[in-house]
């Protein structure tokens, strides 16, 4: 019995991803001329593969051979993606056929989460168990991350990972465990550095689902376990930007592009002016910036971002470029209010052009609004310190980026979470219809019988 189960499950894995593989690399190249000039499919992306480039040239980490060394990205992605170069010579397919394997694992992670989740009583329904990775791997944005040069798979990957150890921390409530934990956030961190402050988060939810079975002060220790275990992975990279600047940057120089960007894109957002030319413009007036305060750079990284001849400037820039914008929002709070107000719409369905915001919210909402459903149903039926924990992280995650910048893009890495809450929404919507159904028709039957 045991076998055959297994033979099933084996070539229903098979079944999903000949599927999968087959939209990644046979509809989406197909449907390339249309979707390219809303999505950046079948590209690398943001300037991580220049900085693989270099890596795997022996250049060291930098955009061009001639440029400074950087911080404006975190180094993970692009060391992933110089080794795949190194491994298997540069090429799209691979970094695609990588991609994919990181969506089956992070897919794998998220039933792992969903066993985390239930109940020690109850067994988790086949639905509960494979729909979530089925959402996930099968939602548009996935396929469409799959399918270039980006970071949210991996990020994506490397959250649910955390999240999965979380939970086994929490379980076992064993010191080594919560190492585990932070040492897979500090790789998290590595690859984006939006979790680095979500240990804070997790204090306040560990006091107050953990506090009294625990005790506060086991709570606390938990909590700098993790701390220090994300230091320690982040260490490398931390004495690296203190030999090149002399200052403590545990993260990435990228803060005040992206503040920049996310002010002038929302300021001018219903100009009539698309979201993609938008941003061109403001890395014209990143230049123009750059070039009044008299530092020598180069318009490279696809055009957009600025690169420097010295790590100092590039730092001193982007500190400028923060500064600017937070005296602007100083000067017009309702400005904030409203550049807050359009991220946090933005980080779920925001596109290059109007036409690619409308797919977007079409394909989003209903994951969203089964979501908040399934949420609501686990909270009232003793699952809330589990579904809490992947709030918690969607609001830290959305709450990080609504006062800087925000596009759909940035959501797909919560997908997994999303998906998760998404199908305990649609099992109780079902129930809700099927249980409508039946007292119709015992009400039918009732009248027909004179009953």
């Amino acid at each position: 019995m045991y076998l055959k189960m297994t033979k099933r499950l084996f070539g229903f894995f098979i079944l999903i991803a000949a599927v999968h593989a087959a939209v990644l690399f046979v509809a989406i190249p197909a449907l390339s001329s249309r979707l390219a000039p809303s999505y950046s499919q079948n590209r690398m992306a943001d300037g991580y593969d220049l900085l693989a480039d270099n890596l795997a040239a022996g250049n060291g980490y930098r955009f061009y051979p001639d440029t400074a060394r950087t911080l404006m990205r975190e180094p993970g992605y692009p060391v992933f993606l110089a080794g795949l170069e190194l491994a298997f010579g540069k090429s799209l397919v691979v970094v695609k056929i990588a991609n994919m394997i990181l969506a089956f694992l992070t897919a794998w992670f998220m039933v792992l989460i969903v066993r985390e989740m239930t109940p020690k009583e109850r067994t988790p329904g086949k639905l509960l168990l494979f729909g979530p990775p089925l959402l996930f791997l099968f939602y548009p944005g996935t396929l469409i991350a799959e399918s270039r040069g980006g970071i949210e798979i991996a990020f994506a990957l490397l959250l649910a990972a955390f999240i999965f150890t979380v939970c086994r921390a929490i379980k076992s409530n064993r010191w080594l465990d919560y190492v585990t934990c932070g040492a897979v956030l500090g790789l998290t961190v590595l690859f984006r550095s939006t979790p680095i402050l979500f240990p804070l988060f997790l204090l306040a939810f560990l006091l107050y689902f953990e506090g009294r079975r625990v005790g506060r002060v086991v709570v606390c220790r938990n909590v700098s376990i993790i701390i220090l275990a994300m230091l320690a992975v982040l260490s490398p990279w931390i004495v690296r930007n203190y030999s090149l600047t002399g200052k403590f940057i545990p993260t990435a120089s990228v803060m005040g592009v992206s503040a920049q960007a996310g002010q002038y894109i929302n300021q001018h957002l219903f100009d009539g002016t698309p979201w993609w030319l938008l941003d061109r413009q403001a890395s014209r007036e990143r230049d123009a910036v750059a070039a009044k305060l008299g530092y020598p750079f180069e318009d490279g990284a696809a055009g957009y971002y600025q690169t420097f001849y010295n790590t100092i400037d590039e730092i001193s820039f982007s500190q400028y470029l923060t500064a600017d914008v937070v005296q602007k929002y100083k000067e017009s709070p309702l400005l904030l209010a409203r550049c807050t107000g359009q991220n946090l719409i933005n980080f779920w369905i925001a596109g290059k052009t109007w036409t690619a915001t409308a797919m977007n919210a079409v394909l989003q909402l209903p994951y969203l609004a089964f979501a908040v459903i399934g949420a609501i149903y686990c909270f009232r039926n003793s699952q809330a310190r589990a579904v809490s924990l992947l709030v918690l992280l969607i609001i830290y995650d959305m709450g990080v980026h609504a006062p800087i910048l925000a596009q759909a893009r940035y959501s797909i890495s919560l997908m997994p979470f999303v998906s998760i809450l998404c199908t305990f929404g649609i099992v109780v919507a079902y129930r809700k219809a099927m249980k409508m159904a039946n007292t119709t028709s015992l009400s039918a039957v009732s009248a027909t019988a004179g009953i």
